[in-house]
């Protein structure tokens, strides 16, 4: 088993190009996060607080959106043996390490996150509010009336209309506030997520994924092995703090030797247990490579649209300064001036040569991946993704902009086939549930989602066809209009 600084740098590895989904940070963050604005001696305090007994998560979101680490002192004057990472506490009293990003950094987060939080989302509408006047003067009034919205709804909840839960925000959520229990003879188990605040979301997720209970406690419980094997199967690739129960957790589920379940049980409770030293904190700005890069590339561009800006703007005043004779001269030079910007700009904001370019179409010709062509050239994806689609070419050469309709564009959207769509259909009509649909056509297609399924499946109850005419006979259009306007989806 790999020691915790390994496992740490594991993670890391996996999200060091981009951060986790945005649905996945708002899940543990309503778990184990806080958006806060605090009133302190002469004046106001604001932030987001993350607190875990692991780092994993805290430096990964530190990575790519700034923020200092702090941690509690080691127990028991048991450094020796933490530091060979031998102890771990059965009652779980491990160190406690806080990720705070404060009002200097804590923008890039919050707009990543604020359309997807659901438990909080008050509280990081206030802190947003809050963002926009806290360098202004003569704002003390608006500023005390959003603490007192964030700090009553941090003491009591009010339950938000849920329109935007999916497998992401469940499975940041359940590294937060999830637990995976064996019991000591092997013979009783269970998955569970506690959310005593806001125990709204239990029933929300219970009805989501059509499996488990939630008993008194204000716990969401899985029991039965199928229903705990599915939800690791739905969650374990979005896990990062309990990724390795989850591994071990399942493991132990589908064996039947005791020697291995013994040894699974063991994982699970040391990873439970396990205490984490962290020593490398806030010394410098190692560990935030990342969040520089976004600062640093929004700023670049933030610069070049000023500089076009400016651009234009001199440009129209020395065509409206000249004659009637020179007016076709100014055009020209226009044309020129645009030509040589183009070509500036595109150097600038991609840093792409044309040899770049060229090598990239040979390697895409010759049948390699994005990802193979982004290793090998060292070039970030969307560049890869550009040059691919024609957006990115040589200096010689012009994009032709093709115009398209509105379906065009639709079709161009989908993530799933059109074959796919009427397999949805047919199933919706046969009256099975999202669900069930989902399972079963997941391995097919690992594109498609509960969401896109129950927007058929909604359109389906409209009477509408979720497809467009232009796409297939008359026939067939004809023959699916009939299934769902006879169809008794409910």
């Amino acid at each position: 088993m790999n020691s915790i600084k390994e496992d740490n740098l594991k993670h890391l590895g996996k999200y060091i190009l981009e951060p986790p989904p945005p649905s996945y940070i708002s899940g543990f963050i309503d778990g184990d996060g806080c958006f806060y604005v605090r009133k302190i001696k002469g004046g106001f305090q604001s932030g987001i607080s993350l607190t875990q007994s692991r780092t994993n998560i805290l430096q990964i979101i530190r990575f790519h959106f700034g923020g200092s680490i702090t941690t509690t002192k080691c127990r028991n004057n048991e450094v020796e043996d933490v530091m060979n990472e031998k102890y771990y506490h059965k009652y779980n009293k491990r160190n406690q390490f806080n990720l705070v990003i404060r009002s200097n950094e804590y923008q890039l987060l919050l707009e990543y996150v604020k359309n997807n939080v659901i438990i909080k989302k008050v509280q990081v509408e206030s802190l947003h509010d809050y963002s926009k006047i806290n360098n202004k003067q003569n704002q003390t009034d608006k500023k005390n009336q959003i603490f007192e919205t964030c700090k009553e709804n941090n003491i009591l909840t009010v339950e938000n209309e849920i329109n935007n839960l999916n497998i992401e925000y469940i499975s940041g959520l359940f590294d937060a506030e999830g637990c995976l229990f064996i019991n000591k003879t092997c013979k009783k188990y269970y998955i569970s997520i506690t959310q005593t605040k806001y125990p709204y979301i239990l029933h929300q997720i219970k009805e989501f994924l059509g499996f488990g209970v939630v008993d008194k406690e204000n716990k969401y419980k899985l029991y039965s092995k199928e229903n705990c094997l599915t939800f690791i199967e739905y969650t374990k690739k979005h896990l990062i703090v309990k990724y390795n129960q989850a591994c071990a957790f399942e493991t132990f589920l589908r064996t039947e030797d005791m020697k291995v379940k013994e040894e699974m049980y063991k994982i699970c409770n040391e990873e439970k247990h396990k205490i984490e030293v962290f020593h490398e904190l806030n010394q410098n700005d190692d560990g935030k490579e990342g969040y520089f890069y976004t600062m640093k590339m929004r700023e670049l561009k933030e610069k070049m649209c000023k500089e076009i800006h400016r651009k234009e703007v001199y440009k129209l005043k020395s065509v409206n300064m000249m004659g009637e004779g020179n007016h076709n001269f100014g055009k020209q030079k226009s044309v020129e001036t645009r030509k040589k910007m183009s070509n500036s700009i595109r150097d600038s904001k991609n840093s792409v040569s044309d040899e770049i370019i060229l090598a990239v179409r040979k390697m895409i010709q010759e049948g390699k991946k994005n990802t193979e062509i982004q290793e090998i050239m060292n070039l970030p994806r969307h560049t890869v993704t550009r040059i691919k689609n024609g957006i990115i070419v040589c200096r010689n050469e012009i994009v032709e902009k093709k115009s398209s309709t509105q379906e065009e564009r639709n079709i161009k959207k989908r993530k799933i086939k059109l074959d796919e769509i009427m397999m949805v259909i047919e199933k919706i009509t046969e009256g099975k549930k999202p669900m069930v649909i989902l399972d079963e056509m997941y391995e097919k297609n690992n594109q498609i989602t509960i969401d896109i399924i129950k927007n058929i499946r909604r359109q389906v109850m409209e009477k509408k066809v979720p497809f467009y005419e232009c796409e297939v006979s008359t026939e067939m259009y004809e023959k699916y209009k009939k299934m769902i306007e006879e169809s008794n989806c409910k």
